[in-house]
């Protein structure tokens, strides 16, 4: 492929209300470049990346506003579980408090696997521990599928996570997706099949649509809900309510 002159680098970032700023060492589409967004930040990329359809400038990409949590309620003094499933796109977490689904939610991040992971982050710091006050977090365990790559993104995933939870001393379990399908009844031969188990299972327990994502991370809740808020009296010296 023939190297692109700066007029035609620049014809193609206004196909995104870009600008260029430096293509000194422009050599091919992985090469760095340095361009401006549309808020006027000026950032590094490549052309390889900034053609994917989901590219965003990742200081916009950071600016993600957590400051309002009217959603979930007050937990005042109950024992409260929150959740999570794994991926890095489609994010869904559920909230129990003293074992009882009161909340749960589909986040969407967009972006490269770093950016996602720096959003999640953020969200988990920001939002889940600081203003939903969790006294536990389970969230699943990693499992090698759709390959390398997106094993490598999960792990990553996982490492944050951990991280956040440990920086914040909140206690916290990963969990296997074996074991909490196992408890949940949706154990099947395919992920398809797993997928729409879970979905069933939570219409039937708690008579909501939502999907598989969302689903997975209700039922990931339950049980660490059911384990965990049973035992909080003695890991935690929470006295329990009837």
């Amino acid at each position: 492929m023939a190297k692109l002159s700066a007029e035609k680098i620049n014809e193609e970032l206004r196909k995104k209300d870009f600008e260029l700023v430096d293509c000194s060492g422009y050599e091919n589409l992985t090469s760095f470049i340095t361009v401006k967004c549309p808020k006027g930040h000026i950032t590094q990329t490549n052309l390889k990346s900034f053609r994917h359809e989901s590219y965003q400038c990742p200081e916009c990409d950071k600016s993600i506003d957590f400051s309002n949590p009217t959603e979930v309620p007050d937990k005042g003094d109950k024992f409260r579980v929150i959740a999570f499933d794994q991926a890095t796109e489609h994010f869904g977490l559920s909230i129990f408090d003293d074992g009882k689904l009161i909340y749960y939610k589909l986040f969407v991040f967009t972006g490269s696997a770093i950016n996602r992971m720096v959003k999640i982050r953020k969200m988990i710091d920001e939002l889940v521990i600081k203003q939903w006050k969790p006294n536990y977090i389970v969230f699943e365990d990693i499992q090698y599928q759709n390959g390398y790559i997106t094993f490598k993104t999960l792990a990553m995933l996982l490492g944050v996570v951990h991280e956040v939870c440990q920086a914040n001393d909140i206690p916290f379990e990963c969990v296997s997706p074996n074991v909490w399908r196992k408890y949940a009844g949706t154990c099947g031969k395919t992920r398809q099949e797993e997928k729409m188990l879970s979905i069933a299972v939570v219409k039937e327990k708690y008579n909501v649509s939502v999907t598989d994502d969302v689903a997975e991370a209700i039922l990931i809740g339950r049980y660490g809900a059911a384990h965990h808020y049973a035992e909080a009296p003695i890991l935690f010296g929470k006295k329990k309510t009837s």
